[in-house]
């Protein structure tokens, strides 16, 4: 039996293997939650504080998220161990200070491990009977299980201290690589769209490389270091990576160099250097060659996936340069963007119909104006729907085709389809942090929060400093009904980027469940100021006003909404949502019902949206739900 070996309930914990076991059978989980759970458990019952997580998990010279880093590890915790926040088994919150275990232990042989000072901890202040009481037998056996507590809790603080010193896993799970923005030396800035789309493609190809072995910062954290003078070590700090791939390129008429190299964060050293001169018709292809050198030199297994997928060369330079423009212009997240991303996908496609990526680009352009309620469903979908079959049947083996897909099949209300393409998107590779959002968001409106959290928690890993995943944080915990905590990560997020209005979008929302009325129609105006005269943007100011209690105002944004609605596109599930806070519910049922039959794409979170509970017992908003084949 591991002298490291702790049982509680039907999970034991095995500290010299690292592993965590169900009834015999290993549960998977990270370096972090499984260094947290070491900890919670060492300090049995008592209280860890969260600076104490902090200094345990990354020390005081590392810069990361640590709020959102240590909800993950507690979340992953909890569903590692299908534990409830609410009435805790194992892991409680104490608000405002931090966690504690609060199930029994056992060692190894089945007896209860007290808490104890050799875990680091204060001696317990339960009373001590008085041992001139005790029966020498009763002595004799309790001080046999004293030494064996005090060996485990020994072992377990040992286990502990180094752990803190070393805060790195025995065998790390992934090796961790930043590419870093390639660098446009051709003297001509607007061959930008040009570097950074390749940017993209190399970390696309990187993190599909070995999904088990790689992990790979995606493309909007990547960027935040473009022109940045932070050295690689520095750099490599910031984003926990062992390596850095440096690039450059410069571009001549067709002809293009670029120049990689492989960078060792911790020394600086250089590993790898390679000069490419290809035709810009093999640019994209050349990605491939890069990264499969890159494996050589790290010594990571290329997945079977990848190493047979067919190359991905096209042909028509002016094709690979569209779809680079409309890569450039959809990470832009504007409508105007995404539309003439849309233009510059088509131009791609018109020029090579091989061009799986680029029906991709058109599927996701697409359900943007769609989801922001700048396109109407019936006619947004059908194209989403179109292009992401397209993308599939051409790129079978890309993860960016699938979540294409999963998208398309969200858009059509089938549940089980969208789960399984965002499970092959993510298989595909685990680095693609659009993926693992758009899984979050179905799982959220499924009820399945932990679930959610997770998954949001995977996109956050590769890109922390993306501003889209950082109010996807805030939606998670919306919809799980934490405002506390989404109030927490949307200050956080607009650290980050206090412009970025999906942020305030979310955070009006919160305020507005949470009776913070000032604050919601503050964060409103702020979503209407960046967004001019949308439907989104005024639907939440007329939300925000009606709950107020100032229902004047909201009628008169209504009248607004309404007057458009005659002549184009308004959504019925905007116009009911108003209705809800102006305490109008049949109005309310009857734009449901509406929303139902055009098939509006914010149904699909009828099961979850707290600004829809004035109607759930309500017989026809429980049809409509029942109809969804979402949980009740």
């Amino acid at each position: 039996m591991s002298a490291g070996l702790i049982q509680f309930e039907e999970f034991s914990l095995d500290c010299d293997r690292y592993e965590l076991l169900r009834s015999g059978r290993p549960i998977k989980l990270e370096k972090n939650p499984m260094e947290l759970l070491i900890l919670l458990v060492a300090k049995n019952g008592h209280l860890v504080t969260r600076q104490e997580i902090m200094t345990h998990l990354w020390g005081d010279d590392v810069f990361v998220d640590t709020e959102h880093g240590i909800n993950t590890a507690v979340r992953k915790i909890r569903l590692a161990l299908k534990d409830d926040p609410e009435q805790p088994r194992f892991v409680q919150t104490v608000t405002g200070k931090g966690y504690r275990f609060v199930a029994e232990l056992k060692n190894g042989n089945g007896a209860r491990v007290a808490a104890s000072p050799g875990v680091g901890i204060p001696a317990a202040t339960t009373p001590v009977a008085d041992p001139s009481r005790i029966a020498p037998a009763r002595a004799s056996a309790n001080r046999a299980v004293v030494a064996m507590v005090v060996a485990l809790a020994l072992g377990v603080a040992g286990y502990v201290a180094w752990r803190a010193l070393s805060r790195t896993p025995a065998a790390s799970p992934r090796v961790m690589l930043a590419v870093l923005p390639f660098e446009n030396l051709s003297g001509d800035s607007s061959q930008e769209y040009f570097s950074d789309g390749l940017t993209e493609e190399m970390i696309t190809q990187l993190g599909a490389l070995s999904p088990e072995q790689l992990g790979v910062i995606a493309r909007t954290t990547s960027m935040v270091y473009k022109h940045s003078s932070k050295s690689v070590q520095q750099i490599g700090q910031e984003l926990g990576v062992d390596y850095v791939l440096e690039s450059s390129l410069r571009r001549d008429g067709d002809q293009v160099r670029i120049t990689a190299q492989l960078i060792r964060t911790h020394d600086q050293v250089h590993v790898w250097a390679q000069n490419y001169d290809r035709h810009i018709s093999s640019t994209i292809g050349l990605q491939e060659e890069v990264a499969k050198a890159v494996a050589d030199q790290i010594e990571v297994k290329l997945s079977p996936t990848y190493a047979h997928r067919p190359s991905r060369s096209h042909s028509d330079p002016q094709a690979t340069e569209a779809y680079l423009r409309g890569r450039y212009f959809e990470n832009q997240f504007t409508p105007e963007g995404y539309r003439k991303a849309i233009k510059y996908f088509q131009e791609a496609i018109d020029r090579d119909r091989s061009f799986a990526e680029a029906y991709s680009g058109i599927a996701d352009s697409y359900r943007f104006l769609v989801i922001t309620d700048t396109m109407a469903p019936r006619e947004g979908t059908p194209k989403i729907a179109d292009a992401a079959r397209q993308s599939v049947l051409l790129g079978d083996g890309l993860a960016e085709s699938h979540n294409s897909m999963a998208n398309a099949m969200m858009d059509e209300w089938d549940w089980p389809g969208n789960e399984k393409e965002s499970k092959r998107a993510i298989a595909l590779n685990p680095s693609y942090s659009n993926a693992h959002r758009i899984y979050a968001a179905i799982l959220a409106a499924e009820r399945r929060h932990n679930e959610a959290w997770h998954q949001i928690g995977e996109a956050m890993q590769t890109d922390p400093l993306s501003p889209p995943n950082n109010a996807e944080v805030v939606r998670t915990l919306y919809y799980a009904r934490d405002y506390d905590g989404a109030i927490q990560q949307a200050k956080k997020a607009m650290q980050l980027d206090p412009g970025y209005y999906r942020t305030h979008f979310w955070l009006g929302r919160v305020y507005a469940q949470k009776g913070m009325y000032k604050e919601a129609i503050a964060e409103s105006e702020i979503v209407l100021k960046a967004t001019p005269e949308s439907n989104l943007a005024l639907t939440e100011m007329a939300y925000s006003l009606a709950s107020a209690g100032r229902q004047a105002e909201s009628r008169k944004v209504l009248r607004r909404l309404e007057a458009r609605a005659k002549n184009g596109f308004v959504p019925a599930y905007d116009l009911a949502v108003i209705h809800i806070a102006l305490n109008e519910n049949d109005a309310a049922l009857k734009y449901l019902q509406r929303a139902y039959d055009e098939h509006d794409w914010a149904m699909f979170v009828a099961a979850v949206e707290p600004r829809l509970d004035p109607l759930r017992s309500t017989s026809r908003f429980r049809e409509l739900v029942r109809k969804l084949a979402l949980p009740a």
